[in-house]
């Protein structure tokens, strides 16, 4: 058996995957790895005042649920220290503060709509022990990223005897004395001071620097603050990138916009913070923009340390419309802002001058979670003037409307001059007057409709889009290739035609179906129709009825299918005869009987195989009038031949 020395190292996060070795030298057995898991670090019930979590902090216990620490000490009847925590799930506590007959705490934030009538269990009680510890952002940079005191691991885990060149043969049959180490690659691994990108999510992080002790004094308060803060200045310039350009503290548990703002003071040079999923200012939702509250100045002032950012996510975080205006009004330099799930309702017009006083250089803006935004919302955003794509999914959108601007023509529309994508999935959409709107909007070309109610499928009803919106490159993100748009657009042009014929009893001469397709009645349904008549009225009138069959033609057909011995029991053939002509190499023509409900799909496939083509590679097609070379291609594939209006004794073409 072979002798092994084992050298286990613990480190954080491993950074080495390793692949399966051949250890066929090796006694399995033998080799035994014992995994130690270092378990998060919770408050001691020993712990000095300074390390328990202080009334009205954030706090998260060891599980992952965090709300606000309203109560910390002793709870009648129970031993040890407990902490009293208002639920950021409101459904999770067992009381409101209340227990066993004793008031200990008020719950401070409101009730979640839907919940008046419920009972209030907001709140319950934690040991402290089972409460996470906070950390402050460098602690938690340097606990994810920084291996200097790690320098030793730095080779990859190895199996096998060390030959005279100073590498390692694992395909050995001797019996060898085996060194594993298990190591990371440091080279994968850049330190603090070399990265621009630093994400730190659901860090646990309650403060930006490291928390100090507490003066005895005035005056050594004042000179331990300038110490502190030089030393905090210090040690930021020592540790991290000053040029790093991301930064993700998204799932905090900070508690001010004004501390988050510290970000913005050591990174200068910021680009992108993520700083969702958290409370700041709690609860504070009545900002007025214009007035001069202490809370207003310190969260504007937070604000201005980020003067160079570009994206700024504040998912999640309760900020009020107003709040967001303070806030962005000091980052000139802001082109996308997300504020998805933050209850926002009753957005205020922005007219041109609010526009480019908040909203310079936004061409992204996401209000996606927010179920009492509505249009009107949406609608109050049309003066943006650099606003290129909007999300607004899962809100109370009921419908989509175009306002005519008195001010502006057809050629120079003012309102949402560049929104080029909207994206309104999982709305109120009930209508299809809706779909219509969307080229009113002078650049938009990429949207989204999924999940709305006037499409009861989305797949079924992609086709009608695509027709009804001229404009539109993509829909529901997936690209309308052109072949898409002309199938679309020659189902529903046959659609509105069948509509229109099913009107008159008699046959419908082709400037009479132009005059009825112009006429205001159709238009108002279907605004593209006289549009679309121009452009494929050929190859749609060669695909729909657009007559009502005399009583004697009725007849005659009738007979000529019971002479046929084609008939059902209602008198009308329910098969049709074809020739299939093969137009290509090796010429030749065969004819073929088929049930009226075969789909072109299933006639491509048959004339493949008869003709001996490869599958997937005909196009069917019938005679356009006398000319011999002009073609009308059968298409789409699922529609049936009866629909496309080919009648027994047709020639089918196969190109």
């Amino acid at each position: 058996m072979s002798h092994i020395l084992v050298a286990v190292l613990f480190f954080r996060e491993p950074f080495l995957k390793v692949s399966s070795l051949d250890i066929k030298a090796l006694d399995a057995r033998a080799l035994s790895l014992s995994l130690v898991n270092v378990m998060s670090s919770s408050y001691d019930d020993d712990d000095d005042d300074d390390e328990r979590p202080t009334v009205n902090s954030r706090v998260e216990t060891l599980d992952g649920n965090r709300g606000f620490c309203r109560y910390v000490g002793p709870v009648v009847g129970q031993t040890g220290t407990w902490v009293g925590v208002e639920w950021d799930d409101q459904k999770r506590g067992k009381h409101d503060g209340k227990h066993n007959g004793k008031r200990y705490f008020e719950c401070k934030r409101g009730k979640e709509a839907g919940e008046e009538e419920e009972e209030d269990t907001r709140a319950s009680f934690v040991r402290v022990q089972k409460v996470a510890t906070a950390t402050d952002f460098v602690s938690a940079a340097k606990e994810k990223y920084d291996l200097e005191n790690q320098e030793q691991l730095e080779k990859r885990l190895v199996f096998g005897k060390e030959d005279k060149n100073g590498s390692y043969n694992n395909n050995s049959d001797e019996e060898v004395n085996v060194t594993i180490e298990l190591k990371t690659k440091l080279s994968l691994q850049k330190s603090l001071i070399e990265l621009e990108r630093i994400l730190l999510p659901n860090a646990r992080l309650a403060r930006v620097n490291r928390r100090a002790g507490t003066p005895a004094d005035a005056d050594e308060a004042r000179a331990s603050s300038s110490s502190a803060l030089n030393d905090e200045e210090e040690l930021f310039a020592k540790t991290f990138n000053p040029n790093a350009t991301h930064v993700d503290v998204s799932g905090n548990l900070m508690t001010s916009f004004a501390e988050l703002g510290k970000i913005g003071k050591y990174f200068r040079n910021l680009e992108i913070l993520d700083a969702s999923d958290a409370f700041y200012d709690e609860d504070v939702r009545d900002f007025d923009i214009d007035g001069t509250s202490t809370l207003m100045k310190e969260v504007a002032l937070a604000a201005l340390q980020f003067r160079n950012l570009k994206t700024l996510a504040l998912n999640k975080t309760r900020t009020s419309w107003e709040k967001a205006l303070l806030i962005i009004e000091q980052m000139p330099n802001l082109e996308e802002l997300r504020l998805d799930r933050n209850e926002l309702q009753n957005i205020k017009l922005v007219d041109e001058q609010a526009s480019r006083r908040y909203f310079p250089k936004v061409k992204v803006l996401s209000l996606d979670g927010n179920r009492n935004v509505k249009w009107n919302d949406i609608w109050a955003l049309r003066f943006l003037p650099s606003l290129e794509i909007l999300y607004a999914s899962e809100c109370s959108v009921e419908h989509i409307a175009y306002e005519n601007d008195d001010e502006s023509s057809n050629n120079n529309k003012r309102f949402f001059r560049n929104l080029r994508g909207l994206f309104l999935g999982n709305n109120s959409v009930c209508s299809w007057q809706s779909v219509d709107v969307i080229d009113h909007f002078p650049s938009l070309e990429c949207v989204r409709l999924s999940q709305n109610p006037f499409c009861e499928n989305d797949s079924a009803s992609r086709h009608e889009i695509v027709a009804r919106a001229g404009k539109l490159l993509s829909l529901n993100a997936s690209e309308i290739t052109e072949k898409e748009r002309r199938e679309s657009e020659i189902r529903y042009l046959r659609n509105i035609m069948a509509e229109v014929s099913s009107t008159n009893s008699a046959r419908l001469e082709d400037d009479e179906l132009d005059a009825m397709i112009s006429s205001e009645k159709v238009l108002a349904k279907h605004p593209r129709a006289k549009v679309l008549k121009k452009v494929h009225g050929e190859r749609a009138l060669a695909g729909v009825q657009t007559t009502k069959c005399t009583q004697s033609q009725q007849q005659l057909e009738s007979k000529e299918s019971c002479n046929d011995g084609t008939t059902n029991a209602g008198g009308a053939s329910s098969s049709i005869s074809l020739a299939l002509t093969l137009t290509r190499k090796g010429k030749g023509s065969k004819n073929r009987t088929f049930p009226k409900s075969v789909t072109v799909a299933r006639v491509k496939t048959i004339c493949e195989k008869l003709f001996g083509m490869k599958l997937g590679t005909s196009t069917l097609a019938i005679r356009d009038g006398d000319a011999k070379e002009n073609f009308i291609e059968l298409e789409p594939d699922e529609d049936t031949l009866a629909y496309l209006g080919v009648e027994s004794g047709a020639e089918i073409f196969v190109l």
